[in-house]
């Protein structure tokens, strides 16, 4: 078993597992979200020093569509997780409450809802354009092949319809609205029960990695250059 490997990939299921439960804030809790916030903003400057190899070679390498689209989706990631703990710093009651910051509370409470549902968004990107590298390090860690033949089609299939649920829940819960700053405040479906609530937030993050990772796959096949269409 690959100890780097194993560790990369139990960082990276965290973060993906934390931000399913700090969307869903009406199960959580308020004390609850800020201090698994504040584990995911750990766990987010552990995964940059684990791949921290991302950095060095940002300015080295040959550059393709796919690539280009990979590190600007990064670089969205990491600006937008920079607005989310500034500003859960700025508006917290409990775990930073010592600092007292009261100027510029209700813009940060805008702007940290909005950047929250941006970074469900670009996580789910982030990781639906390297899924080939996050099955190939699972793999890895626990020693199994890839499906094959009807295991593969049931798998993609399950995949089609968690993104089906997906897009069916960024609809019913205004997900657009958030992102474009149309909706400024959270309001709960209290018909809906806590696991619903979080499966509708795990499948808007299956949409996007579904979408992102065929998109990518697409990208691939994409020649970049007239040598490399005339391989």
């Amino acid at each position: 078993m690959n100890a780097n490997a194993l560790t990369r990939l139990a960082v990276d299921f965290a973060m993906t597992a934390l931000m399913v439960a700090l969307m869903a804030y009406q199960v959580v809790g308020d004390v609850a979200h800020e201090v698994l916030g504040t584990l995911i903003g750990v766990l987010f400057i552990v995964h940059a020093v684990l791949n921290r190899h991302w950095f060095a070679r940002f300015f080295s390498g040959r550059y393709t569509l796919l690539r280009v689209l990979q590190d600007f989706a990064i670089l969205l990631v990491l600006l937008d997780a920079a607005v989310i703990m500034i500003t859960g710093v700025m508006i917290s009651g409990t775990v930073f409450a010592f600092l007292d910051i009261t100027r510029g509370v209700g813009a940060a409470r805008t702007l940290h809802l909005a950047a929250s549902y941006w970074g469900m968004v670009l996580m789910s990107v982030h990781i639906g354009l390297h899924w080939s590298m996050v099955m190939g390090m699972t793999r890895a860690v626990f020693e199994a092949k890839g499906h094959r033949g009807a295991a593969a089609w049931l798998m993609r299939f399950g995949a089609a319809a968690l993104a089906v649920c997906g897009a069916r829940a960024f609809g019913r819960m205004n997900v657009w609205g958030f992102l474009t700053l149309r909706s400024q405040f959270a309001f709960f479906d209290e018909t809906q029960s806590d696991l619903a609530v979080l499966f509708s937030y795990f499948s808007i993050m299956a949409l996007f990695i579904f979408l992102s990772y065929y998109a990518g796959k697409g990208l691939r096949a994409f020649p970049t250059s007239r040598k490399d269409a005339a391989r």
